[in-house]
Parts: structure tokens; sequence; C-alpha cells
């Protein structure tokens, strides 16, 4: 054999050991067929689905997971990172759109389990507005404390995903271990938004390229009505972008300073850091739902182009916005809708013309404290003892939609519990 043979095989076997190394460090591990993540929910090729639905599956306990969800098959977007519980509430879905989804199940051992790719189809458009007179709930945070109390924070949307905000305890029923609770007997209480402690962030993201050079005292305008609309338990935070990425206020509910921030709000650069602003954006906040403490975040962006810089991917910008809601408004004729479409988590508007800038920023300020104010925080004095797993059942009367989500399952253990006297908070 000779020395440029020896040589060239030695290179060969180089770069298969690499090869074999770098898949080996990217590709998830296997631990068995047990850990590996099945029966999802909503069941693989379900159809007819709600704009807002649970997505839930089984697996052998493992510690985190990382969920996909796109259009794209194999899905490539991640929707949530890193997360701990299930199931995973999914929300600005489109009509008659196919979506596949995956699960990464992350175990204690260090070992990472993909999946199969599932899919479903959300429903038709047609017969939307009377199917939004049915309910859909979502538990966000079950806890119990001593001596037997048990609360539950939960939200309540149509079925388009819009908050209901007027339900009162005489409009839900209650059971435990399937048998209704008397709301006499266990001091059963159920408060609405207005009873609850919550803090609302709202990042406006405003375009200001050179694009905008005769539009920016229009744009203004319509953002200066916005901040004069704001409620008092909201905190706003101002930024611009096209070259750089630009904070005019950080967050605060002082209309005067959110107004005199905007004065600032002024011609930019050509180049457009689109995705740039998408994800600093949504990087701005965390949401939170504890019994005590609800934070919720939004993000507004408005632009009239695509992103020329490239500084920034879609896939990272997409990636942001994953589990955060988000009101996309474009522009003119130069947007790209699919992609705004993608962004808006929570809705995408398309404008022609800037005298209606103001109106749009309305609508989405109405969907945005609908929202926040659908939440509600049940309570009550559990007659259950010793250490046992539970079941609560919360469902709302006379409701329309009898599928998914229609109702709200929750467990909790009554280890502790004793038959002093607590009043609900």
């Amino acid at each position: 054999m000779s020395f440029r043979t020896k040589n060239l095989l030695l290179l060969l076997l180089v770069a298969a050991f690499l090869f074999r190394c770098s898949f080996d460090e990217t590709s998830p591990s296997t631990s068995s067929t047990e850990d590996t993540p099945s029966s999802p929910s909503p069941a693989d090729n379900a159809t007819d689905q709600l704009l807002v639905l649970n997505l839930n599956w089984t697996d052998n306990d493992a510690q985190e997971y990382d969920v996909y969800l796109d259009t794209q098959n194999p899905p490539q977007v991640y929707y949530v990172k890193n997360t701990t519980t299930k199931p995973v509430i999914v929300t600005g879905l489109d009509y008659s759109t196919t979506y596949y989804w995956k699960v990464v199940a992350k175990y204690a051992d260090g070992s990472r389990v993909e999946g199969p790719v599932w899919q479903f189809t959300t429903k038709d458009q047609s017969g939307s507005s009377t199917t939004g007179n049915g309910y859909v709930l979502f538990l966000d945070s079950l806890e119990t404390s001593s001596p037997n109390l048990v609360e539950t924070l939960f939200h309540v949307s149509d079925l388009n995903g819009e908050g209901i905000t007027d339900l009162t305890e005489d409009d839900f029923v209650v059971y435990e271990d399937y048998q209704e609770l008397s709301a006499s007997e266990s001091n059963l209480s159920i408060k609405n938004h207005q009873e609850l402690s919550h803090t609302l962030k709202t990042v406006l993201m405003l375009d200001n390229s050179t694009s905008l050079e005769n539009q920016i005292d229009s744009i203004r305008s319509a953002a200066e009505s916005f901040v004069n609309s704001i409620s008092s338990d909201q905190q706003v935070a101002i930024y611009q972008f096209s070259e750089e990425i630009e904070m005019l206020s950080d967050f605060t509910n002082d209309k005067t300073t959110l107004l005199n921030a905007l004065q600032n709000y002024k011609l930019g650069k050509a180049s457009t850091d689109f995705y740039g602003a998408v994800e600093t954006g949504a990087s701005l906040w965390e949401d939170l739902y504890a019994i005590d403490n609800i934070v919720q975040g939004a993000m507004i962006i408005f632009t009239d182009g695509e992103d020329t810089q490239g500084s920034t991917s879609l896939v990272e910008a997409i990636n942001a916005v994953n589990n955060k809601i988000v009101f996309s408004i474009g522009l003119g004729d130069e947007i790209e809708p699919e992609i705004l479409a993608k962004v808006g988590t929570a809705g995408y508007y398309n404008i022609d013309d800037l005298s209606l800038l103001a109106k749009q920023f309305q609508t989405i300020q109405t969907k945005i404290t609908n929202y926040a104010n659908s939440f509600y925080l049940l309570g009550y004095n559990s007659p259950k003892r010793g250490n046992a797993d539970h079941y609560l059942t919360i469902e709302i009367k006379n409701n329309s939609h009898t599928g998914d989500n229609s109702s709200i399952l929750g467990t909790f253990n009554s280890d502790g519990f004793s038959s002093a006297k607590i009043l609900v908070k």
C-alpha cells in the first residue's frame, strides 16, 4: 500500500469518527420504548379542532419537555422549550390548517427521547360566529394549604379564543371525586379578575425605517391614542426598530412618561431588523400564573415591510414567541403576510391606510384586556382527609361545547387536611 493510499484511508477513518461524534451530540438518546412520548391528545389525525386547545401525552415521568408545533412535517419550530408541566396550552391557531407536533422528553439521567410526529387539523371557519358561544376552560394552577383549602386558578375563552370576562359563581358547577360540592358546606368561592392580583405587561414595538418617512407623525399619533387607553394595572414598554432596536420607555403605567417617550419616536435608517425586534420584544417579559399573582405579557409589533438586515433568522424569531401573546400589524403591500401571521401568535392584521392604525390598536387592546379579565380563582374547604389523591372537576352550566377542554380536571392530595375551620381567601 502506497504512502498516499495510507493517508487517504487515515483521513476517511478520522472523518467517519468525527461524523459519528457530531451525530451523537445532536441526536436525542433513547432510554427505552416506555420512555417514548405516546397517547397524544388531540389524537393523531384528529380533525375539527379548536383554535385554542391543550396538547397532552403520556411518558415515563420525564423532567422536562420540548414541544414542537409547525405547519410543516416534520415540525421544526419550538412551541415551548424546557417546560416542566403538561398539558401545554396552544393559542393563535388558524382555521382549516393541519398542524404537526412532537415532544422530546428529557430524563434525569440526561437522556432525551424524541416522540413520533402527530398531526391534527383545526375546524373550518364557517359557523364560527355561532360556535363562539361555547366555552373552553384551561387550568393554570392548583394549590392546597392547611388545614383543608383547595384553590384553583383557571381562565375561560370561547371557541375562537376570545376571553370570557363576565362569568359569576352561579355559572359554574364544581365536583370533588365526581360528587357535586355543596357551595354552602364547602364555603365555595369563585372570584373574577376584579378581585385578583394581575399585572399586564405590553410591549409596543414600532417600525421606524426610512420607508415610513412621511408617516412617522401619524404612527406616533396612533400610539398616543393607545397609551391613553391603557388600564391602571397595565405597564407598557415602547421600542422603535430599523437598523437598531431602541428602547424609548421601559415598562411603566405612567401615561405622561409614555407620551413623552413617544416624542422620541423618529425616523431611523434603511435597514430593518424585524426578526431581531420580534426576538427582543418577546424576551422582555415572562408570564406567571400563580394563585396570588398573575403576570400576563403581550407584544404589539407594527411594520410596513420585511426583514432586510438578516442578523436574526426567522426560525429564531418564531421560537422567541412560542407560548407568548403577540399581535402583528402590517401596513401596505411590501409586507410578508405569511411571516407576520406566524409571528402574530394571537392575531395578524393587515391595514392599507395609516388612518386605521389607531382603531387597530384599540381592537388589540380590547383583546388583551379581555384575556386578562378571563381569569378566575376558585377556592373551597375540602372535607377529604388522609394521604389520598382526589379529583377536582369544574364545569360551566349549559355549556354548548362538550368536546376537549369543555371542563377542567385537576388532582390534589389531602395529606395533612384537618377539620379546623378556615375561610377561603
